[in-house]
C-alpha cells in the first residue's frame, strides 16, 4: 500500500498526498518536503542520465547540462518551476524579489585587510554582519561589528531595515520558509557538497549586502554582511 509523501500514513491506492496533508497545501505556499521530493528526484534522473542532454534540464542547451552536478540542479529546478506553477505560486515579491544569486559587487572582495592568524583578512569596505538563528518560534541575531567608523547613521538604518525585511511574515520568517526560498533557487548553493547553504547578494541604497544563508537545524541560518559603498566617500584607507 503507498504511504503519503508528507506525513508517511498509509494510503489508498491512486493517491500520492493523503486528505490531511492535502488541505494543508494552499495556494502560493509549498511543502517544504515536495521540494526535497524534486531535489532526490533531480538527482537520481542526473544519475541515470545519458551523454546526451535531457530536454527538461534548464541548461539544456549548453554544455553544463552534460555535468551530473549542474545537470541535478538543472532537473531539480524544472521540477520545482513546475510544482510552483501547479500550485499557482507566484514570484517572490518584496526584499526576496529583489535578492541575486550572481554577485553584483565582486571588487569588494578584492580589497581586503591584511590577513590574521585566524585565516584570510576582511573587505575593507565591510561594516559587519548580523549572525541570527531561528528557534522554532522566532529569529535571534547577534551584531558583529568590522569596519565601523565607515558606517554613518543612515546605513545603520539601512542595514537593520534590510534584517527586518528578510525575517519579515512576507519574507524568511521561518527556518521552513527560509528552505522554501533556497530550494527554489538551487543555481545559488554554495557549492556541489555543500547543499545545505546558499548565497545571496542585495544592491541597497548605502550599502551592498552578501546574504548567506544555511538551511540546517540547530545552526546559524542566516549571516547578512554588510559593505559600504564605494561611491559613499566611505573607502578605506
Amino acid at each position: 500500500m503507498p504511504t503519503c509523501l508528507l506525513c508517511k500514513k498509509d494510503v489508498t491506492s491512486g493517491y500520492v498526498v493523503c486528505g490531511d496533508c492535502a488541505e494543508t497545501m494552499k495556494p502560493g505556499t509549498m511543502q517544504p518536503v515536495l521540494y526535497g521530493f524534486a531535489a532526490w528526484l533531480g538527482k537520481t534522473m542526473a544519475k541515470n542520465n545519458t551523454p546526451v542532454p535531457c530536454p527538461m534540464c534548464i541548461f539544456a542547451k549548453s554544455d553544463a547540462c552534460l555535468d551530473p552536478s549542474m545537470c541535478c540542479k538543472g532537473v531539480t529546478a524544472w521540477f520545482r518551476a513546475k510544482a510552483d506553477e501547479f500550485m499557482e505560486t507566484s514570484g517572490h515579491d518584496g526584499i526576496l524579489g529583489r535578492l541575486k544569486t550572481v554577485c553584483p559587487f565582486p571588487k569588494v572582495f578584492e580589497d581586503v585587510d591584511d590577513a590574521d592568524s585566524y585565516g584570510p583578512g576582511e573587505p575593507r569596505r565591510k561594516i559587519g554582519h548580523t549572525r541570527a538563528d531561528y528557534d522554532d518560534f522566532r529569529w535571534w541575531n547577534t551584531f558583529w561589528g568590522c569596519h565601523c567608523d565607515l558606517a554613518t547613521p543612515k546605513m545603520a538604518n539601512e542595514i537593520d531595515q534590510t534584517y527586518e525585511a528578510l525575517t519579515a511574515k512576507d519574507a524568511l520568517h521561518s527556518l521552513n520558509a527560509l528552505r522554501r526560498f533556497c530550494w527554489s533557487h538551487p543555481e545559488a548553493q554554495a557549492g556541489p557538497e555543500a547543499d545545505e547553504e546558499f548565497n545571496f547578494y542585495l544592491v541597497g541604497e548605502t550599502c551592498d549586502f552578501w546574504v548567506r544563508l544555511i538551511t540546517r537545524e540547530k545552526d546559524y541560518n542566516m549571516y547578512l554582511n554588510a559593505y559600504a559603498k564605494a561611491e559613499s566617500g566611505q573607502e578605506a584607507d
